[in-house]
């Protein structure tokens, strides 16, 4: 399964692992971003309304319309796609200006279930993803920090937590209360499992002390 490297015109902060043979995408002014972390992009795609500069030379560039139906991000999710790439670790996807670019970078990961793509939304030491029953149960290694399960559907039945500080067993999270916010990870690794429905699940984790 190929990775593919997405970055997009949020707040970046840290570095940006690129694993061997990933395709690396910019989504707009991402592009500067990927100039300061002296990252060179396979492919540039945007309308550019945000990155003003001189597109660099020697580097694929896809220009889009202006007035369109998708973000800059999610079309550089669906070209990534079209390259034959299934996982997305995606930067640069909160902060800024744009809430409302937020607010659509967590409803893309929805967009992206329901194509066979799987996404992680990365802001600083912050893991944003999904995860539906055809995962079964996932197990999510303890750290320092917040761990918060939402419905993004409707309702997600049969959710069972275990361990964690509030543990639950078959119920049912619903996208109109954020019953799930705010727990934490107390053994080595907390498994989640969820019979229908897509749940969000946030690692909010605490950076490392400085040595």
């Amino acid at each position: 399964m190929r990775t593919c490297i997405l970055i997009a015109g949020g707040d970046v902060t840290g570095s940006i692992v690129i694993p061997e043979g990933a395709l690396v995408l910019c989504a707009d002014c991402g592009l500067r971003h990927a100039e300061r972390l002296e990252i060179r992009p396979d492919v540039v795609i945007g309308d550019f309304d945000s990155y003003t500069e001189t597109l660099p030379h020697g580097i694929a560039t896809l220009r889009l319309p202006v007035e369109k139906d998708v973000t800059d991000t999610m079309q550089a999710v669906l070209y990534g796609a079209e390259q034959g790439c299934r996982e997305f670790h995606i930067y640069g996807v909160f902060g800024g200006a744009r809430i409302d670019h937020s607010l659509a970078n967590i409803q893309m990961l929805h967009t992206m279930y329901t194509k066979g793509l799987h996404g992680i939304l990365h802001h600083g030491t912050t893991l944003v993803t999904t995860q539906s029953p055809e995962d079964g149960t996932q197990r999510y290694p303890c750290f320092d920090g917040d761990f918060s399960i939402f419905a993004m559907t409707d309702t997600c039945e049969g959710v069972t937590i275990r361990g964690c500080k509030y543990n639950v067993e078959h119920i049912t999270l619903r996208n109109s209360f954020p019953l799930g916010v705010s727990n934490s990870i107390t053994a080595e690794a907390a498994e989640i499992t969820v019979q229908t429905g897509l749940l969000l699940i946030v690692q909010v984790r605490k950076p490392s002390p400085n040595p």
